[in-house]
């Protein structure tokens, strides 16, 4: 059954409120021993997901009907362009990754000198 935003906000998901509450334990453990052990967490945190990412991969990998999947993925589908649908989801795709004007402030000084004499 759809449940929508007026059936109102539910019962909490406890392994939910258990993660929340184990990372912000986290937090403030790393933050109360100083700036010495944020170095060692920020090596794990900065490791951590690669790993995690590379672990995916060789999973998803490994499934029945990878080869299929990956085959399906990477094959293009050259009639899909003909379809009004594709181009509208695309229009929508470059509008949000222009957050309503500041990619465009970006691409825009792309185009400028590094020694472009501007208020710094």
């Amino acid at each position: 059954p759809d449940v929508g935003v007026d059936d109102g906000l539910g019962a909490l998901d406890w392994r939910l409120v258990g993660c929340i509450a184990f990372a912000w334990a986290v937090i403030f453990l790393t933050l109360a021993r100083g700036l010495k052990s944020s170095g060692k967490v920020a090596y794990f945190t900065a490791m951590f997901p690669y790993v995690v990412l590379i672990t995916f991969l060789i999973k998803g990998a490994t499934l029945k009907g990878a080869g299929e999947g990956i085959k399906y993925f990477i094959t293009p589908q050259w009639e899909k362009l003909a379809e009004p649908e594709v181009w509208y989801q695309a229009i929508t795709q470059c509008f949000f990754s222009l957050a309503v004007g500041f990619g465009s402030t970006t691409m825009y000084a792309s185009f400028n000198r590094f020694d472009h004499p501007i208020y710094r």
